[in-house]
């Protein structure tokens, strides 16, 4: 089964029309069609965007991309190669943002996806909740050097 497929199966499961998607992704119906008609692959952004409106992991409609492709590989490691690292910095960091990325380890990237992607979907109060935890968090665990290097931030 193809990504168009899995997609268009996602979206019998949760009653939403692609027009639906295309509303509240920001992708053009256009391209929503064609993906499921085709059954084609997904650009990751694109896939991307779709698991946020929908609250699915990006895997399920975008397993490969733009993870490793060691051949041994099965992707449950999420660690990326070079070039997915550089698309997704490209893609979706901010100049600030991108600052704060490059003060993790490569291996740390898909969890910051992953941190960013589960916190959009909720809504705004499971989000003060969120905040409200790494405040109490920040009391006794902070890490003085990464303290220094976000503070050096510019």
């Amino acid at each position: 089964m193809g990504y168009g497929k899995k997609l268009k199966a996602i979206l019998d499961k949760k009653k939403i029309s692609i027009r639906q998607l295309a509303h509240e992704s920001g992708i053009a119906p256009t391209t929503l069609y064609s993906i499921v008609q085709r059954d084609t692959d997904i650009r990751y952004d694109f896939a991307l965007k779709i698991s946020n409106v929908l609250s699915i992991p990006v895997a399920s409609i975008c397993e490969d991309l733009p993870y490793g492709t060691d051949s041994d590989s099965d992707h449950t490691d999420n660690s990326f190669d070079e070039r997915g690292l550089a698309y997704y910095k490209k893609m979706y960091l901010s100049d600030r943002s991108l600052k704060i990325a490059e003060l993790f380890n490569q291996e740390d990237i898909p969890v910051l996806d992953k941190l960013i992607s589960e916190y959009y979907v909720l809504d705004d109060e499971a989000r003060d909740e969120i905040l409200k935890i790494i405040k109490i968090k920040h009391a006794n665990h902070d890490d003085d050097q990464r303290v220094k290097n976000i503070k050096n931030l510019k």
